[in-house]
């Protein structure tokens, strides 16, 4: 769920396409060495083996590549010489998707600085970011007009343009709103101007 989770945050990126998402070392090498990705994003406790073996086999076959480390112990981590150039960030997994969102944009903007938008909601027109900010707060698409005092029916055109300006649709738009409003509480609260 939380490989889940953190695909749509990440799909949500402008510029960022998510090639594979894999759960264990030997599959984490496989996916490296096949898909060969600007961006590796490890958790270290990976099942199979020690997470750090899946950055070392990306450095070899694609020594540009960088990582950014999910870890427990992100405080205490060291990271090996030979890939201390390689790693963007240590993240905490406790602060995970606001920390890591930011450091992910970040990352993209120094990669594809032309692509990668300061905030990936500044996509949204005022009205599309306040409908988006109300479906993290988990309401329904009539609760929306109600609140909003619009047509239901204006609202799920609303979804479906931030659904396609985000790249992300169904679920994984509501993980998304939901993840963005646990990030940004007093947003979520606030609204957006119409």
């Amino acid at each position: 769920m939380f490989a889940e989770m953190l695909r749509g945050m990440l799909q949500s990126v402008r510029g960022m396409s998510v090639v594979s998402t894999v759960h264990s070392e030997p599959d984490g090498i496989d996916a490296c060495m096949t898909h060969q990705p600007e961006l590796l994003i490890l958790d270290l406790g990976l099942p199979g083996g020690n997470g750090l073996q899946v950055a070392e086999g990306l450095v070899k076959c694609s020594p540009d590549s960088r990582i950014i480390i999910l870890s427990a112990q992100a405080s205490t981590f060291v990271a090996p010489a030979n890939l201390n150039s390689h790693i963007h960030a240590v993240i905490d997994k406790t602060r995970t998707y606001a920390v890591l969102q930011r450091e992910v944009q970040a990352l993209m903007r120094t990669i594809a600085p032309e692509t990668v938008p300061a905030d990936p909601l500044d996509v949204l027109s005022p009205r599309e970011r306040e409908v988006f900010q109300l479906l993290g707060r988990g309401m329904m698409t009539k609760e929306i007009a109600a609140e909003l005092g619009i047509a239901s029916g204006t609202i799920s055109l609303h979804r479906k343009r931030i659904a396609a300006k985000l790249n992300c649709r169904g679920s994984e738009l509501l993980r998304f709103a939901a993840l963005h409003a646990s990030a940004h509480p007093a947003a979520a609260r606030r609204g957006s101007p119409a």
